[in-house]
This record gives structure tokens, sequence and C-alpha cells, in this order.
């Protein structure tokens, strides 16, 4: 039962990267967009935002949101190293 369970486990990995190399190759080209949205970047950031910086002005303001899951998901895997770290410590007798 195990066997069989690897070998599906293995061609489903098999599977799904080959699916993701298929729809990376055929996929469209997206460099219009990129061109649009940096435009947009650098002349409207200014504009709106008066921000000095447009690295700044686009990761706080633009994507914001983006930037608060990425950070919440860093805090949460310090947690979880800070917890395993010390985890041991703390249901042991002396």
């Amino acid at each position: 039962m195990k066997d069989r369970l690897k070998i599906a486990t293995g061609f489903a990995c098999i599977v799904i990267f080959f699916s993701y190399i298929l729809v990376c190759i055929s996929n469209p080209d997206f460099s219009s967009f990129e061109k649009k949205i940096s435009n947009y970047y650098l002349t409207e950031g200014w504009k709106s935002l008066k921000a000095a910086n447009v690295v700044t002005s686009i990761v706080w303001d633009f994507r914001g949101f983006d930037t608060l899951g990425e950070e919440t998901v860093l805090f949460t895997a310090a947690i979880g190293v800070f917890a395993l770290g010390f985890g041991g410590f703390v249901g042991r007798r002396r």
C-alpha cells in the first residue's frame, strides 16, 4: 500500500511540474503590460503621493496590502522559529 502511495505521489509531482513548465512556455508576453504599469508608477506616483523615493511609494502605498501580508508571514515564521528553539526548555524539569 505504501508503494502505491509513493508512486501516485511521484506521478502527481511529475504531472504538476510538467504542467507548470507547459503553462510557462505557452504564457503570452506581458511586456507591454509591465511597461504600462512601470510608466504609471513613475509618473503618477510622484503626482499622487509626493514620495521622494519611487520604490518606497510602490512598496508602501501601491502595494500596501501585499507588503502587510508578507510582513505577517515573516513575523509568523519568526515566532515559529522562536517557539521551536526555546520549546524544549519549557517542559524540562531539573
